[in-house]
């Protein structure tokens, strides 16, 4: 912007103006530089980490959701079988059993229903220690043994992956293991029930000597209402356990039935649902980001387009189309603005060049009231006023020669017209 001084005569006054500098700014103006990122990237970003927090928490949700559904359906499991289990065994024979009428007894043939020992004579319980003990002097051969043993390899036949067990409250008021459904004779995988050798927990065994101190008071509730173990771990794995006390038909408790079962089951569903879960999430996540993609590129188009036109405005050029630049098939805040944008350049256009013509009516004007001022400071000086005088006085001189001249040319004259 470059200031007109003000200049001032006897004659007239011009005031102080302001001229519009239309000229590009100098080059050495210095730009601020940032670091530019386009709208469209920005626009990728911002729906890539919504997409990424909406998913993660989705998937958080149905793994959260899948894994509790299969704890409670594991749980409605044990519930069926423990309870169920407990039914099909026979409360009159089970308290003898607690009472130990099924004593081990040398020179005894197991029964039919024993499984692998079916046919085996009983030898010297005392042969039940030690760290390699000889099977058939730890299990009874008693009937009502077999009985609640068998009804155990029924619950292991219905759900393979249960453990079931007894016990119940000894002679000397302590926690006796009864039974297990190992005793059946169970493969060495534990999958395959009657073959391979006698396994689990043996008859009238202490269990405060096996399991520990938190196991312990699960079982003592397990002795009057089914009770749940919460997920635990052990040498053999991770386990869930479920146990339901054994009624008479009196309704009152001779024991309890126990039943283990590897938590693997839910570790499985869990599995299950990542391996089908993650990659309909990635391909969901990919064609998003793609759809964003896409439609963000048709969005940051209308703007550089616009861009391209205001830059043109910029640098002086009011002509160009600025409402094409922001077209789309519905109008929206893109074409209102384009719209308000192009009325804006006609004002500003309208405005230059008025503005324009003002400058050059006051560079006139100035131009004027300069040549006047030289004028006005030439009159006004004192070598002008002592010009002045002698030219007065020589025209005085002038004036006086000229009568004289005059006077003597009438003199003249009238002597002539004497003679």
């Amino acid at each position: 912007m470059a200031s007109i001084p003000s200049l001032t005569c006897r004659y007239c006054t011009v005031r102080r103006v302001t001229a519009v500098n239309l000229e590009a700014p100098p080059a050495t103006e210095r730009v601020k530089r940032t670091l530019r990122l386009g709208m469209r990237w920005k626009l990728l970003l911002a729906f890539g980490l919504v997409f990424t927090v909406f998913f993660v928490a989705l998937a958080i949700w149905i793994l959260s959701f899948s894994t509790n559904a299969a704890n409670n359906r594991l749980k409605d499991t044990l519930r069926q079988l423990s309870e169920g289990g407990a039914q099909t065994i026979d409360g009159a024979e089970f308290a003898q059993l607690t009472a130990g009428a099924a004593a081990v007894k040398a020179g005894e043939t197991y029964p039919a229903s024993s499984g692998v020992l079916a046919g085996q004579v009983t030898t010297d319980p005392a042969q039940c220690s030690g760290d390699k003990p000889v099977f058939t002097s730890c299990y009874p051969a008693a009937d009502i043994y077999w009985n609640q043993i068998n009804a155990l390899v029924n619950i292991r036949r219905t759900s393979p992956d249960a453990y079931p067990y007894t016990y119940g409250v000894g002679a000397d008021g302590k926690l006796v293991f009864i039974g297990s459904y190992g005793a059946f004779g169970v493969s060495e995988d534990r999958k395959t029930l009657g073959v391979g050798i006698p396994r689990g927990a043996k008859y009238l065994r202490d269990v405060e000597a096996i399991i520990d101190a938190e196991t312990l008071g699960y079982f003592k509730e397990g002795l009057t209402a089914t009770t749940f173990q919460p997920a635990y771990s052990d040498t053999l794995g991770r386990w869930i356990s479920v146990y339901t006390p054994i009624k008479d038909e009196a309704g009152k408790v001779v024991g309890a039935i126990g039943v283990d079962y590897k938590i693997s089951y839910v570790a499985k569903v869990r599995s299950d649902v990542q391996k089908s879960l993650y990659p309909v999430f990635i391909v969901a996540y990919l064609l998003l980001l793609g759809m964003v993609f896409v439609l963000s590129g048709q969005f940051a188009k209308r703007i550089s387009r616009l861009n391209a036109v205001t830059r043109k405005v910029a640098e002086g050029d009011y002509k160009v189309d600025i409402s094409s630049s922001a077209s789309a098939m519905f109008s929206d805040e893109m074409t209102e603005l384009a719209n308000s944008f192009l009325a804006m350049t006609k004002k500003v256009g309208d405005r230059e060049r008025t503005l324009t013509q003002t400058v050059q009516v006051l560079r006139v004007e100035i131009d004027q009231a300069k040549r006047k001022d030289a004028v006005s400071e030439i009159v006004d000086s004192d070598f002008f006023n002592d010009l002045t005088k002698k030219a007065g006085v020589m025209r005085a001189k002038v004036k006086g020669l000229g009568i004289i001249e005059a006077g003597e040319e009438r003199e003249k004259n009238a002597r002539s017209n004497d003679e």
